[in-house]
């Protein structure tokens, strides 16, 4: 088995880990902008077949069948970091490297020092991936991990779990999930330096709502339209939605996840409560303070969770958003920003609060894991405890 380079990286809420198999499984299928793919000498490069993916010693890839400024090119590709990393891992004086003729990266090429080189002298083009993907890389990790998440029953590491005591697995869990949490405080405590309370509430609102495949171009759009221009009424959401016509990611995305309608279902917000901000930090301060339980049913009755949550939904958000995906925008961005900003400590009611748009997946890993029952229902904290644990384990 081949061990695989990791490095972590800054996501958009946290630091999270990223193995180079993840960027293998980018180019083996394709998963970027191919169109406007141009090694680093400029020629045009177009993927006739990536080749056939090498678990074993060696390249990657072999046999990958390529065109290079329209002359058609058949050899090996190596995937790495960084340019430097041929070096590191020693390829320059491997023969079992000479047949590559194209090195791809996720980084720019550092110098032309780092640039590969072959045991014969050759060196292959290059082509650096991160311009080109589809959206951002903390997005490409979570797809791998809820996709390692479909044979879940056939990962040795999940039997072990499995085999922990009960006590022991919800532990592993909380503790996980507290981690995942204090980078998410921590990432929105780092915007708020240079944001407002306002403007992050409209910006990290839309993000959310883009999901995985569209959160980073939602994140540019609400930096060029902030909240208070969207307040004038003066742009709609076709309108919206045609600037950045080129950018958006829509394959296999389900008519309600649209962009389009999520950018309607905001503006619709924003017509009936222009201030849901201020209205959203005097929800927060009024929060009584609560510690994590033992029994997440009983904290959920004592706190009134539903009763919250309907107060959000109705007296925030006008009724916009359905329950899953206004759980998704609360526990994935408002909760933590508001902890953040000190209107809240905010992180019982995270751990406890209803779970938002899960991936089946994920459902089945909780379920499998028999994290559930009467006092323990599924929730925030759960999921998030695995979600955090697919990204260190399966990646």
């Amino acid at each position: 088995m081949l061990a695989y380079a990791i490095q972590e990286m800054q996501g958009w809420y946290g630091a999270f880990t990223l193995n180079e198999r993840v960027i293998q499984k980018i180019w083996l299928r394709q998963d970027f902008i191919v169109e406007q793919a141009n090694t680093e000498s400029g020629q045009r490069l177009e993927v006739i077949h990536p080749g056939r993916w090498n678990l074993q010693a060696g390249p990657d890839f072999k046999g990958a069948r390529l065109r290079m400024a329209g002359r058609e090119v058949v050899g090996d590709v190596e995937i790495h970091f960084n340019s430097s990393d041929w070096r590191v891992h020693g390829h320059q004086s491997d023969a079992n490297f000479n047949q590559v003729v194209l090195h791809v990266l996720l980084y720019a090429v550092s110098s032309q020092l780092s640039q590969a080189r072959t045991e014969q002298g050759h060196i292959p083009e290059s082509l650096v991936l991160l311009p080109l993907l589809k959206h951002d890389l903390e997005s490409y990790a979570m797809d791998e991990a809820l996709r390692e998440m479909e044979q879940v029953d056939d990962l040795e590491w999940m039997l072990e779990f499995l085999a922990w005591p009960l006590v022991q697995r919800r532990k592993y869990l909380q503790e996980a999930a507290q981690q995942r949490w204090q980078q998410k405080v921590d990432f929105a405590h780092q915007r708020l330096q240079s944001q407002s309370w306002e403007e992050l509430c409209h910006q990290m609102c839309l993000e959310v709502l883009g999901y995985a495949s569209n959160r980073s171009v939602m994140a540019r759009l609400a930096l060029s339209h902030p909240l208070g221009q969207l307040r004038l009424k003066m742009i709609d959401a076709d309108r919206l939605f045609a600037e950045f016509s080129e950018d958006w990611n829509l394959n296999g995305l389900r008519p309600a996840n649209h962009p389009r309608l999520r950018l309607r279902q905001y503006l619709q917000l924003l017509s009936a409560q222009p201030n849901w901000p201020q209205r959203l930090a005097d929800f927060f301060t009024a929060l009584p303070a609560a510690k994590i339980s033992e029994f997440p049913r009983r904290f959920r009755q004592q706190y009134a969770l539903s009763t919250l949550q309907e107060a959000i939904r109705c007296d925030i958000f006008s009724s916009q958003l359905a329950s899953g995906k206004l759980n998704a925008v609360f526990c994935d961005a408002l909760l933590p920003l508001a902890a953040a900003a000190g209107l809240c400590s905010g992180q019982a009611y995270w751990t406890h609060w209803y779970a938002g748009n899960v991936p089946d997946g994920l459902r089945r890993f909780v379920k499998h894991a028999q994290i559930v029952d009467f006092h323990h229902p599924h929730s925030n904290g759960n999921y998030q405890g695995a979600l955090a644990m697919f990204l260190r384990r399966s990646l």
